[in-house]
C-alpha cells in the first residue's frame, strides 16, 4: 500500500473509531429514531461524494500542485522553510474557514444551504458529514481561491484536508470526555461539548462556537460560549422553526429551495 493510500484511509479510520467510541461512551442518549437519522446522513454523504467526483474534476491537492509549478501565491514570494510554511498555512486556512462558517450564518442565501446541517435533530459523528452538495461546492471554490492567493504547499493542503474531516468528526461526535480532558483540549481546539452549543435550538447559541478546529478565533472575536443554557444531556438540538426541519435525503436536498 503506497503512502497516498494510507493517508486516504486516515479519515475513514478516524470516523469509524469515533463512531464506535461514541457508542461505548455516549454524552447523551440519542433519539429512538437515531438509526434512521444516521442512515439518511450517510445517504446524503454518499450522494455528495458521487456528485463531487462526477461534476467537479478538481481537488485542492491538484490546485496546490499547479500553484507550486507556477510559483503562484504570496508565500512563494519568500524563501520560507517547508515546516514553517505548512504551520502558517494550516493556521491561516483554519482562520479563513472560521469566517466562512460565520458567513453561512449571517447571509440568508448561504444559510439556506447551511441550515441542512443544523436541521439534524440530534448530534453525533454522522452530523459532520451532513451538508448540502451546493454548500460543499461553494466551500471548495472558496478554498481554491485561498490556496492560489496564499500559495499553499501541497503538504499543507494534505494536513489541512485531514483536519477538515477528522476535527469535525471529533467535535460533532456524541463522545463523553472526562471533564479534565475537555477543559484541557478546549484551551486550543473545539471539543464535542464546545460544538454542541453551536447546534443548540437557541439561535443565540447557534451564533457562537464557529471554529471547526482551533478555538482561539471564537475567543478572540467574542463568539465563544463555554456552556449552553441547558444541560448537554437534555438540550434541544436542531432548528427553532420546525418548518425548516428535514429528515430524509430528498428533503435535505430540496430544503434550500423551499
Amino acid at each position: 500500500m503506497n503512502q497516498s493510500s494510507v493517508i486516504s484511509l486516515i479519515p475513514l479510520i478516524a470516523f469509524l473509531t469515533l463512531f464506535i467510541l461514541q457508542a461505548l461512551a455516549p454524552r447523551r442518549e440519542l433519539a429512538k429514531s437515531g438509526w434512521r437519522r444516521i442512515q439518511h446522513n450517510f445517504f446524503l454523504f454518499l450522494a455528495n461524494t458521487v456528485c463531487m467526483r462526477l461534476l467537479v474534476p478538481l481537488s485542492l491537492v491538484g490546485v496546490a500542485n499547479w500553484v507550486a509549478s507556477e510559483n503562484l501565491g504570496l508565500l512563494n514570494l519568500f524563501e520560507i522553510p517547508l515546516s514553517i510554511s505548512v504551520l502558517v498555512c494550516v493556521v491561516l486556512l483554519d482562520f479563513a474557514i472560521y469566517w466562512q462558517h460565520v458567513a453561512t450564518h449571517k447571509f440568508p442565501i448561504l444559510w439556506r444551504f447551511h441550515k441542512v446541517h443544523h436541521a439534524d435533530t440530534d448530534m453525533d459523528v454522522t452530523t459532520a458529514i451532513r451538508f448540502h452538495p451546493l454548500e460543499l461546492l461553494l466551500s471548495l471554490g472558496y478554498k481554491v481561491i485561498l490556496v492560489v492567493m496564499i500559495g499553499v504547499p501541497v503538504l499543507a493542503v494534505i494536513v489541512f484536508e485531514l483536519l477538515l474531516f477528522v476535527s469535525p468528526a471529533f467535535n460533532h461526535s456524541n463522545l463523553r470526555l472526562p471533564t479534565w480532558l475537555d477543559a484541557s483540549l478546549r484551551l486550543v481546539i473545539a471539543t464535542p461539548d464546545v460544538h454542541r452549543a453551536h447546534h443548540s435550538i437557541i439561535v443565540a447559541e447557534q451564533n457562537t462556537n464557529y471554529g471547526f478546529f482551533i478555538i482561539w478565533w471564537d475567543k478572540l472575536f467574542d463568539t465563544y460560549t463555554a456552556n449552553p443554557k441547558n444541560a448537554h444531556e437534555s438540550m434541544p438540538i436542531g432548528l427553532e422553526n420546525s418548518t425548516d426541519q428535514c429528515d430524509r435525503v430528498d428533503q435535505m436536498l430540496l430544503a434550500p429551495f423551499k
